[in-house]
């Protein structure tokens, strides 16, 4: 991989992995509800949640998921569902009693990205324009998209996650705290929503 192209793939990282999506708001309400140390174990979660898919794509899944189908019906119906659920716990969190309701845990964080259609599209984009085709073995490519979204996930998720934190911080807990998170939840449907609709 040359070196413009590196540089490239790596302003989309950035820009994939630091926008709003359903991965980062799910972390912003998090640390909003219920502080980083909470965020953070659900944060690695995703991570190790999005390696399979990674490798799927890097592996050829990609194309399957590219053509449509029976497939891509189920992903987009269990991802619906599993995103309607977080957004349930995650305003369960604010609204219900502290102690009432069990924080997020690691468990719920690995289908956070497999199940998520935006990461979906950026891996399937990222290895479709910047690594297919460049030269090297089909693993060094594995390795890279593995590296290179491990990398931005796990910074951008914490600055999310902390962001929510300083939410907290800022107007603590209350009507206001509980309106933010609901709003929350509800912007993680509609990205979920738009990018099952692309």
């Amino acid at each position: 991989m040359d070196l413009t192209t590196f540089i490239a793939f790596a302003i989309f990282i950035i820009v994939m992995t630091g926008t709003p999506g359903p991965g980062n708001l799910t972390f912003l309400a998090i640390g909003a509800s219920a502080g980083y140390r909470t965020a953070f174990p659900v944060i690695v979660a995703s991570q190790v949640g999005s390696l399979p898919l990674k490798l799927s794509v890097a592996y050829g899944l990609g194309h399957v998921m590219a053509t449509g189908g029976p497939i891509v019906t189920v992903f987009k119906v269990l991802s619906m569902a599993y995103m309607t659920y977080l957004a349930w716990r995650i305003v369960s969190l604010t609204v219900k009693p502290k102690g009432e309701v069990s924080l997020p845990s690691f468990w719920e964080g690995l289908l956070i990205h497999p199940l998520s259609p935006k990461t979906w599209a950026m891996n399937l984009v990222a290895f479709s324009t910047f690594l297919a085709g460049n030269g090297l073995s089909i693993h060094e490519n594995a390795l890279i998209l593995v590296a290179g979204f491990t990398t931005g996930g796990m910074v951008f998720h914490s600055l999310w996650a902390l962001v929510g934190v300083s939410i907290l911080a800022v107007i603590g807990e209350g009507p206001l705290m509980r309106t933010i998170t609901i709003s929350m939840a509800i912007a993680m449907l509609a990205a979920t929503v738009w990018a099952l609709a692309l």
